[in-house]
């Protein structure tokens, strides 16, 4: 019982040893002060999925074609750049498909907000996005 015990033991600690080998040695890591400008993300690689530069604002919700206005149904989440006075605008199908350009206006209540037509026949259904820069 003795020697089973002493056995295990050292069976356990040459296995911990053998594991502590393979361990890769540590890189030093760079030396981060308070107040420096985080480092520049490494670059992607040409393939590289990368996120749409447009923002959901919301929906048109109703259309005046003679007076050249629509009125858009907000997403809870539009951005508050999208929602200033004379900020550009885009109109596209569900198939991502442009259908006309929008400028908002100062009309802007709980989450509707006015916008003005500046091109194209946006219809109501369509999404309206933002390009964020």
């Amino acid at each position: 019982m003795i020697f089973t015990a002493r056995l295990l033991t050292l069976l356990a600690v040459i296995s911990c040893l053998a594991g502590c080998g393979r361990i890769a040695p540590l890189t030093p890591s760079p030396i981060v002060r308070r107040g420096d400008p985080p480092p520049p993300p490494p670059p992607l690689p040409p393939d590289a999925l990368r996120t749409s530069p447009h923002r959901l604002v919301g929906r048109v919700l109703a259309i005046d074609r003679e007076r050249g206005f629509a009125i858009i149904d907000l997403f809870s989440d539009a951005p508050a750049s999208a929602l200033q006075a004379g900020a550009e605008l885009l109109t596209r199908t569900d198939d991502l498909r442009e259908t006309g350009r929008l400028r908002a206006s100062r009309y802007l209540r709980t989450r509707t907000l006015g916008t003005e037509i500046v091109s194209g026949q946006p219809s109501p259904g369509n999404e309206v996005v933002f390009r964020e820069r």
